[in-house]
């Protein structure tokens, strides 16, 4: 379980600032017995983070991106006592695509009850800085 918040915010810039993160970096395909490494690794990125209070209101009340009622799928068991109790989560493709600009796959879910975001990514990369939306 990884608790470093920097890695995380290079990757996630447009988000903001992170606090309390807990994450996962590993390849969902290695079996650990190959005889070769995957010579094109799908390192998958998921964890929970929190935002300061009210950053994720401010984020999720944004029109342009049509955020709707969503649930995290395939979380981790590991993550799941990290996993904030009484989250109404909420996404939107529209944001993912502002988050990732298309460079990698990410799906970022959102609860403003607290404040917490919930991201799951492949080969998530530091994208060029963009204008706020």
């Amino acid at each position: 379980m990884n608790t470093d918040v920097e890695p995380l915010e290079r990757r996630f810039r447009a988000i903001g600032r992170l606090s309390d993160p807990h994450w996962l970096d590993y390849n969902p395909n290695d079996s650990g017995r190959e005889w070769l490494p995957d010579q094109d690794p799908q390192i998958r990125v998921v964890g929970v983070a929190r935002l300061p209070a009210g950053a994720v209101r401010t984020i999720v009340d944004k029109r342009a991106h049509a955020f709707e009622p969503s649930v995290p799928s395939h979380a981790p068991g590991e993550l799941a006592e990290f996993l904030p109790e009484g989250a109404a989560w909420v996404s939107s493709v529209r944001y993912d695509k502002h988050i990732t600009r298309s460079l990698y796959r990410g799906r970022f879910h959102f609860s403003a009850a607290t404040d917490h975001v919930y991201f799951d990514t492949v080969n998530p990369e530091i994208v060029p800085a963009s204008q706020p939306q």
